[in-house]
């Protein structure tokens, strides 16, 4: 941008990612319009030098420009042979919430890009791998876990506390701990607060959610697997959690000596769980079967041929036989 006062350039905008094409002002006002061959037409502040915000919707490059007298439309023509309007609407637009789905956008484009892998042919016979893509959404979920574990290790960090200190003390007899605001509306332990919070994750999205955890964490989601397990809560999901954190952590986890014990403990507490469940399944299905034969039985009539029971019956019925006597 320059001035026509003295000839000196105000500011240099790097304001497309592709050659820029064309620039409009908007007649009565220092708002302009730049397009550029990567298929955008952004709207610009000419007093703070602020991208105001962009419009989309081109498929090829964009060679022309216009901008109409009044300023309530905009009209642009891509190499896609399509001319495009955008017209002025009442609603408000706010530069902070462009910003922040500008930042969703790109975030979600490089998490794309990194997950994507570097060479497709490079081992065919690899394990297929998950699909899967992870998201601003599965960040969120990832971010949400993430925030129960730190409530609910600092709430259980408090009791233990308080355990300690009547353990230490018992003369003293020093008072409980509020409890957090969190948990006593809701009226759950810490272990149940986590547990609800993760199943409130869509499964389509757990797995990336989890991948979101750092390693500390995980060792403290791995505790509160350990408590599920033994309390037999949820045990399809409680399987689901543990073996992806043991696939995805497995060289950290078999690293970690302190972890051995609590591996022991959730096999003990899952295999009590999945053995319990198969006795429930196997009486349930006992009865089912039951209660199937007696349906049958009362609903079903039975047929039979009159002759061949009445034959059945001659068989059985033992003939006399008359023998002569001579005197």
């Amino acid at each position: 941008l320059w001035g026509l006062d003295f000839g000196d350039c105000h500011r240099s905008l790097l304001a497309h990612a592709e050659p820029v094409t064309a620039v409009r002002f908007l007649p009565g006002s220092h708002y302009f319009f730049s397009a550029g061959k990567d298929r955008l037409v952004v709207q610009w502040d000419g007093d703070s030098f602020q991208r105001i915000q962009k419009l989309a919707g081109c498929h090829g490059d964009v060679w022309a420009l216009a901008v109409a007298r009044h300023g309530s439309f905009v009209v642009a023509s891509s190499q896609d042979r399509a001319v495009r309007v955008w017209a002025k609407t009442d609603e408000p637009l706010f530069l902070e919430e462009e910003r922040e789905r500008e930042l969703e956008e790109l975030l979600d484009r490089g998490l794309e890009e990194s997950a994507r892998p570097a060479d497709d042919g490079a081992d065919d016979g690899a394990e297929a791998q998950r699909a899967g893509k992870a998201t601003a959404d599965t960040l969120k979920a990832g971010e949400r876990i993430a925030e129960a574990l730190d409530l609910a290790d600092a709430e259980r960090r408090k009791w233990s506390d308080h355990a300690d200190q009547r353990r230490r003390m018992p003369h003293l007899n020093p008072p409980p701990p509020e409890p957090n605001p969190v948990l006593a509306f809701e009226k759950l332990t810490p272990e149940a607060y986590v547990l609800r919070t993760v199943e409130r994750v869509r499964a389509a999205d757990l797995d990336d959610a989890l991948l979101v955890l750092s390693f500390s964490r995980v060792l403290s989601l791995l505790e509160y697997v350990d408590v599920w397990a033994r309390r037999q809560w949820n045990a399809p999901l409680t399987c689901r959690v543990l073996f992806f954190l043991l696939r995805s952590h497995q060289n950290q986890i078999v690293a970690t000596r302190s972890m051995r014990s609590r591996l022991d403990s959730i096999r003990r507490g899952l295999r009590a769980g999945v053995s319990a469940q198969r006795d429930q399944i196997g009486y349930n299905l006992a009865a089912l079967t039951s209660l199937k034969a007696e349906w049958e039985a009362s609903a079903t009539a039975d047929f039979f041929d009159e002759d061949a029971i009445q034959k059945i019956q001659d068989s059985l019925v033992k003939k006399r036989k008359f023998v002569g006597l001579k005197a």
